[in-house]
Formats: C-alpha cells, sequence, structure tokens
C-alpha cells in the first residue's frame, strides 16, 4: 500500500504552474521561495519565516549563526529524539552538554526534568537546548521550559520537524522559543518530499540566516554561509501541498476519531490529539503501555507503523522506546485499513 499521498489540488495545482518555471528560467531563487515564506508567515503568525531544502540544514544553520554571533559553545537535546538531531548540532561546531530524560507520558521531557538537567550545566549562558515536539504534539511544558531556560541563559531551538500546523493554546511550534524548523519530509505530517520552513519572531537572527543560506555572498560580513536553497521546482511542490495542509490535518483527525473512540472503549492509554489546549497535527498515532510489559498488551494489534523513536540518545529510565506504539495514519489511509485497525483495538 502506497503510505505518500497528496491531495488532488496539489497535484493539479503544481502541474498548473511547473512550466512557468521552465518559461521563466528561473531555476533557482525564483517568485515560488517567495510564496512559501510569506504562507509560513501568514499561517504561523511568525514575524520572520525563511525556506531551506531540509528541517535539518535549517537546524544546522541556526546552531553554526549561534556559535559564530551569539557565542554558544555547547547544546542539549532530548534523549527521545531522532540521531540526526545529534549529528547535526554536532556538525556546527557546538559540543554536547548531554540528554535530558524524557517522560513516557507525553514521550518528551517535562519542565521538572529540564530544570533539573539545568543544574548540571557548568555555562549556561553559553549552551542552546534543541528541544524536540515529539509525534505532531507540542510539549506541553514548553512555556515553563522557555521560562526557566531564559532564566539560566540558555536558548531554546525548537525542532519541530513533527509539527507543522500542530499548536498550545493557539499558538504554532517554533516560535515558543528562539526559532523554529518544520520538517516538509515525504513521510511528515504535512509530505513534500524535501523541505524545511524556519521561523522566528527575531529579526536579526531571521536576516542572518538568510545570508547563511546565499553564502552572504553579497554583504560578504559574514565569513560562514552554505547553499541550503529549495529550487524553484521543489518551492512550487512544497507550496501546492503546503496550501492543503489544513485539510491534510482534518483527514487525519477524521481517523484519529475512529481510533480514539475505540481506545477509550478498551481502557486504552493514548495521546489524546486534542487535550490540555493541544491541537497536534498526528503525524503519529500513538498508543501508550504505562504498565511497561513492553507493549505485551498490543500484541495482538499487527497493523503499525514504526515506532516515533525505538532507540535513545541518552538515559531513557522510563522504557519509551519499547512502551510506545503508533497507528496507520496519513492522509489519504484507505478506508478499509482504518477498520482493521479498529477491529484489532477492539479485539483486545
Amino acid at each position: 500500500m502506497a503510505m505518500i499521498k497528496l491531495p488532488k489540488k496539489s497535484i493539479n495545482y503544481f502541474n498548473r504552474h511547473y512550466l512557468e518555471i521552465f518559461d521563466s528560467g528561473a531555476l533557482a531563487e525564483g517568485d515560488w521561495i517567495k510564496k512559501i515564506s510569506d504562507w509560513t508567515r501568514s499561517y504561523t503568525s511568525a514575524s520572520y519565516a525563511e525556506a531551506f531544502n531540509s528541517n535539518g540544514a535549517g537546524i544546522f544553520a541556526i546552531m553554526s549563526v549561534l556559535k559564530k554571533f551569539y557565542g554558544k559553545t555547547h547544546y542539549f537535546i532530548q534523549a527521545n529524539t531522532m540521531y540526526g538531531v545529534r549529528a547535526m548540532s554536532e556538525a556546527s561546531g557546538l559540543k554536547s552538554a548531554g540528554a535530558v530524560d524524557c517522560r513516557l507520558s507525553t514521550l518528551m521531557p517535562s519542565a521538572s526534568d529540564v530544570s533539573g538537567f539545568l543544574q548540571s550545566l557548568e555555562a549556561p549562558a553559553q549552551t542552546v537546548f534543541l528541544l524536540t515536539h515529539i509525534g505532531g504534539w507540542v510539549n506541553p511544558d514548553i512555556e515553563e521550559i522557555v521560562a526557566n531556560c531564559d532564566k539560566a541563559g540558555v536558548v531554546v531551538i525548537e525542532d519541530c520537524a513533527h509539527s507543522l500546523g500542530s499548536t498550545l493554546n493557539g499558538k504554532h511550534t517554533g516560535l515558543f522559543g528562539l526559532a523554529g524548523v518544520y520538517s516538509l519530509y515525504a513521510t511528515k505530517a504535512v509530505p513534500v518530499g524535501e523541505g524545511g520552513l524556519m521561523v522566528t519572531d527575531n529579526d536579526a537572527l531571521g536576516a542572518l540566516l538568510s545570508r547563511f543560506i546565499m553564502y552572504d555572498r553579497f554583504e560578504q560580513e559574514m565569513n560562514i554561509g552554505v547553499n541550503m536553497r529549495m529550487s524553484e521546482i521543489n518551492a512550487l511542490l512544497a507550496y501546492s501541498v503546503l496550501r492543503e495542509t489544513e485539510s491534510i490535518i482534518s483527514n487525519k483527525q477524521a481517523i484519529a476519531e475512529k481510533y480514539s473512540v475505540a481506545c477509550r472503549s478498551k481502557g486504552i492509554d493514548y495521546l489524546d490529539p486534542a487535550s490540555g489546549g493541544q491541537r497536534s497535527n498526528l503525524y503519529k498515532y500513538i498508543l501508550i503501555d504505562k504498565d511497561k510489559t513492553e507493549c505485551k498488551k498490543f500484541v495482538n494489534i499487527r497493523s503499525r507503523t514504526s515506532p516515533v523513536y525505538d532507540y535513545s540518545l541518552g538515559e531513557d529510565p522510563e522504557g519509551i522506546a519499547k512502551n510506545h506504539i503508533c497507528l496507520p495514519i496519513w492522509y489519504g489511509l484507505e478506508s478499509d485499513v482504518v477498520d482493521r485497525v479498529v477491529s484489532e483495538i477492539m479485539d483486545l
């Protein structure tokens, strides 16, 4: 079965416009990049937005700029995140200060976890916390985490790879800390293939990043920079899909509601996409084994997708990697698959 499906409106929009790119000869640095930035600012209410060729490129750029111009020397991450988050941070030249523990109930660190970790930092004012929102949910303690980090002098950058369209009390991810980067990778909640969107309310940082991704070839003052731009064809495809973000999320919400009804009837713990002010984009639909039996209770649910992560980049005291599973949920998921998943839940 094909997992990656795009709305027909997106495909039709792309087909109507791609020849314009060839006719214009503007294969790079054209109007579609600007359309993406304008859309992102409008959708998230960010002051500044920039399109990158990937989420990783955006994070690498931010961390590199923080090292060069903000005096940052170290970073820390959360234990439950993608390996690439650590790799991108190391590539920027920052040094690791470790990883903060996460909670099984959210798959993310709590404010208490982060506060405790802050006490271990030797140079908090020179440190960046690269926080990851997991599975399409916003870290429920994000406001308290950012406030505590601000007091300690730690800069919070949000890895929003999973969370385009996710909000907490109406506020989009990426706008709680200094900056954030969404992913448009092929498997993400809003899939394009490749691409990243950086958002920030800090105009100075935004301006530095816009120069970084084109080697600062005009002002020639930064002495650092990499080509991290999208091509115009990629930008057109991205824009074609981004225009349908809300319909994509709505489609997944309808699927999730069927799963949630079944889970509630069977007393199964799951991450609620609408609890506590959340609006999850439902990148994943996650069942939690709070009894920590390594999901033996879910053995008869055979219709699954990959777990959020089946490894940890630090300590995993609550066994997150082994005590959750993910159910199929993507745009245009076939109704027979949804019915089969519901049936397997009900048979537990």
